[in-house]
């Protein structure tokens, strides 16, 4: 119960200043990968020394106020310690409650290793299955044939082992997949018992540099609005938090569509940041503008948080310098940074 009152506070706390140390990270583990994907090209970097596993309870005993946490690749389960990982940051982030963790589906066991250990923790496993199209399509993008099966068993592991927890087949809309979404949905349905649309969630291709290696990759965001409108309508149901964050993240993709920025003030570097494999800290995994080394810092995110690199590069963001997105890592505590702006507006509270 304390950890929810106090990711609460953090969330309230957000609309109306700048936090004193971020509730929301985002921490690469690993950029290793088993998948070879066209739309991302972490796999074809070599990986950055990654952290020990005290190195990374260092890093988390620091964290004063995380109360959430997303956990990314590359592919986490490639990492062979990653229960460990786990179990290391939910014992130092002690004020943890949700636990966000992102996988390609290609190794159900440890994907169910990770949600019983979340649980185990006290925690909400919250995990997201990558699926990018039909089978046949989904292999094709994803450089991997069988890909598309091991997602959905993957996805039926999860529910039937760990039903405690929140699992979603994460598609994320490309040019070279927006077409076929429909055939998809269609076989998503035929193989999964019970199959919804709660059971989805949809994002935007977006590029990076510093993290998928993307960035010169054309015309890929190049996409029907109508059709990626359409779509991410469908996963607007759920829990009441997820039909809350869907309704406002569809509402924000109309305007960042039409208007190529994001929609609302982005909380990077105000609520949250970005943690690479080596160390290196972001404000997210879009805008490639390194605000310091953890390992330079002693592990100290707050050293690195109240750094002028950081406050520059805040205030970059503030003043849309930075290069837009409207991407859930980001999108999510943004619309959770505006659920007091009617407050806001009664009292003359600006925004900071």
């Amino acid at each position: 119960m304390l950890s929810k009152i106090n990711l609460i506070q953090g969330i309230i706390e957000s609309n109306f200043r700048r936090l004193s140390s971020p509730y929301k990270a985002t921490f690469a583990v690993t950029y290793r990968c088993n998948l070879k994907c066209k739309i991302c090209k972490v796999w074809d970097n070599s990986p950055p020394a990654e952290f020990t596993l005290g190195e990374i309870g260092k890093i988390f005993k620091n964290f004063k106020r995380l109360g959430w946490i997303d956990l990314t690749g590359g592919e986490v389960t490639l990492r062979g310690d990653i229960i460990d990982v786990i179990n290391v940051i939910s014992r130092n982030a002690r004020n943890l409650c949700v636990f966000h963790i992102s996988t390609n589906g290609r190794r159900p066991e440890i994907a169910v290793l990770m949600a019983k250990e979340v649980l185990k923790a006290g925690l909400l496993p919250v995990i997201n299955v990558s699926v990018d199209g039909p089978r046949e399509l989904n292999d094709r993008l994803r450089g991997v044939e069988g890909a598309f099966h091991s997602s959905l068993e993957t996805f039926k592991k999860l529910r039937s082992s760990a039903p405690q927890g929140h699992y979603y087949l994460s598609c994320t809309l490309s040019r070279s997949n927006i077409q076929y979404v429909d055939e998809m949905i269609v076989e998503l349905k035929r193989e999964i018992p019970g199959f919804s649309f709660s059971d989805l969630h949809f994002n935007l291709f977006h590029a990076s540099s510093h993290y998928y290696k993307n960035h010169e990759i054309e015309g890929e965001d190049k996409i029907d609005p109508v059709a990626v409108m359409k779509y991410l309508s469908l996963s607007k149901k759920g829990s009441r938090v997820k039909i809350f964050l869907e309704n406002q993240y569809l509402k924000g993709m109309s305007k960042f569509l039409s208007e190529d920025k994001f929609p609302v003030p982005c909380q990077a570097l105000n609520a949250t940041c970005f943690i690479a494999p080596s160390g290196r800290v972001y404000a997210c995994g879009i805008f490639d503008e390194p605000i310091g080394e953890l390992r330079e810092h002693d592990y100290d995110i707050n050293r690195i948080w109240d750094h002028p690199r950081a406050l520059m590069a805040r205030k970059s963001i503030k003043q849309r310098q930075c290069p837009g997105c409207w991407s859930p890592c980001e999108a999510y505590p943004a619309i959770f940074g505006q659920v007091m702006r009617p407050v806001q507006e009664c009292l003359g509270v600006k925004f900071k």
